[in-house]
């Protein structure tokens, strides 16, 4: 069993059997900018041990936010997210290797 910290507020976590990655859409918010700048970013957790593998920004503010849209991991192992701002697609390099 293992607790992770990342916020992932607005989807449900997708679990890659192939990697072994839990990937969420996360956000961080940075409290000394004015309004409290939201950052959004792909990230993948180890489902064995909650280590944080990676995080990939995706960018800033509201039209960023995913608003409860799901992940969804294409058979080329591409991470797909709509948002406010359309669909980002972000391309898993280590998901082919075994």
């Amino acid at each position: 069993m293992w607790e992770s910290r990342e916020a992932s507020p607005t989807t449900v976590p997708k679990l890659s059997t192939k990697n072994g990655l839990v990937y969420l859409y996360t956000r961080e918010i940075n409290e000394d900018i004015p309004k409290k700048a939201v950052a959004w970013y792909l990230t993948a957790i180890d489902y064995k041990t909650g280590e944080t593998k990676f995080k990939i920004f995706t960018g800033t503010g509201r039209r960023w936010n995913n608003s409860y849209a799901p992940i969804t991991i294409g058979p080329n192992g591409t991470v797909y997210v709509g948002v406010f701002n359309g669909v980002i697609a972000v391309k898993d390099t280590n998901i082919d290797k075994e």
